[in-house]
């Protein structure tokens, strides 16, 4: 069955008003998840409501969403759209029509909200502060930053620093709400640490962004063999990615240890499948890989294995994000007493 998106929202005179809604169905075109992501207005704009269906049915689609893009609900959500919907289905009744809720009053729009508030102040106070260099002032203000854009309060204790490095080592504040950890994750990682046990990455990128002292000096090493040669040969033999061999050949370095994926979700994917066979036994999974294919199911299917992880729920991650979360697990392991 194809499914096709329409969003829907209100129109302007302006073009320039209308801009947004086309660029947000743009972003929703790469994700490659439905078969067509298309845009119209209700009012005031072209394409109107009923030319999009008409062009959306015509391309094969035999179910659409329809999203309205309106913030909070009003006559436009609660009758318009409704009565607009209505009519479509009967000039086609061989289609499925979906209305999903409209956007709200979520934690994201406050949080950009946050943002937007904070960037303008910025911009005007910038020119009467003095500029400061040094890098652990800057490291502090930083945080403080954070604090201040994201309510941390709500989060375990433990998490929070984690938290905090993610959104600092991106400028992302949606890591406030879109980390996921297994209830067990940040302890297990500690204990992992503490006990002399490796970290594994998935490139080298992630590799050298750990902090290799506090981990050598617990007994542990940084593994990654992405760049092998043994690595590279079994995969142009097979024909697999090097991330999925360096998974598989990675399985005894791994073992109580810390698997780090950052950028492959072919890794990701392939140790979920050796931990499930029983060919993997790492102590915790931070599993961030980044990307508009696999990337998002990888880390769902993530949530579905018995080993604790840190993962998050979009597309989005990568090399730093990765690095920032299990730096703080260090950092966290270093501040226990004891060995």
């Amino acid at each position: 069955m194809k499914t096709g998106v329409i969003l829907i929202s209100h129109g302007s005179k302006l073009s320039s008003g209308n801009d947004g809604l086309f660029k947000v169905a743009e972003m929703l075109r790469a994700m490659n998840r439905w078969d067509m992501v298309e845009a119209a207005f209700l009012q005031l704009a072209e394409p109107g409501f009923p030319d999009v269906v008409k062009k959306t049915v015509e391309n094969g689609v035999s179910r659409i969403v329809v999203v309205p893009l309106l913030l909070f609900k009003g006559n436009h959500v609660y009758k318009d759209i409704p009565e607009m919907l209505e009519t479509e289905k009967k000039n086609y009744p061989q289609v499925e029509f979906i209305y999903s809720s409209n956007i709200g009053a979520d934690e994201r729009i406050a949080l950009i909200a946050a943002d937007r508030i904070h960037e303008v102040l910025i911009e005007k106070q910038y020119g009467n502060r003095q500029r400061i260099e040094q890098p652990q002032a800057i490291v502090d203000e930083s945080f403080e930053i954070i604090e201040k854009l994201v309510d941390l309060e709500s989060v375990p204790e433990r998490h929070r620093p984690i938290i905090q490095r993610a959104i600092h080592a991106t400028g992302d504040t949606e890591y406030a709400y879109n980390l996921i950890f297994h209830p067990k994750a940040v302890e297990s990682g500690i204990c992992s640490l503490r006990s002399g046990k490796n970290i594994v990455t998935d490139v080298n990128m992630v590799k050298s962004g750990i902090s290799k002292g506090p981990v050598e000096k617990f007994g542990g090493k940084i593994v990654c063999k992405i760049s092998d040669k043994s690595v590279i040969d079994e995969a142009r033999r097979f024909g697999k990615t090097r991330a999925i061999v360096s998974m598989q050949q990675s399985t005894d370095e791994m073992k109580d240890g810390i698997v780090v994926i950052g950028n492959a979700p072919t890794a990701l994917f392939e140790l979920i499948e050796l931990i499930k066979r029983g060919l993997a036994q790492p102590a915790l999974v931070v599993g961030i890989p980044v990307g508009f294919v696999g990337a998002v199911e990888a880390k769902y299917a993530l949530k579905d294995i018995s080993v604790p992880y840190i993962t998050n729920t979009s597309r989005k991650g990568g090399s730093a994000v990765a690095v920032s979360i299990v730096n703080a697990v260090i950092a966290l392991a270093k501040e226990q007493p004891g060995k």
